[in-house]
């Protein structure tokens, strides 16, 4: 059994819109294509979320390489003053 590819941020976003875009326009109501409809709306949100999590993780980790590499650089410089 091989792994379902995760959609990017943007193809999951964009598919979230489609998906309210059908619901929206739907002049009737199938309330099993609503429960498929609202079940993949519920995966996509949580891809996204953890996709959001993940770059602010990767967000901080940067801001904090370079502040240590400002600290490490500006170091010696303030030690010949």
């Amino acid at each position: 059994m091989s792994a379902k590819k995760l959609p990017g941020y943007k193809q999951a976003t964009d598919e979230i819109d489609q998906i309210l875009q059908r619901i929206d326009e739907s002049s009737e109501i199938d309330v099993d294509a609503l429960a498929d409809d609202v079940e993949r709306a519920a995966e996509l949100l949580q891809i996204c979320g953890d996709k959001l999590k993940a770059a602010e993780v990767r967000v901080q980790q940067v801001s904090q390489r370079l502040a240590a590499e400002q600290d490490h650089d500006s170091g010696p410089e303030e030690a010949r003053e």
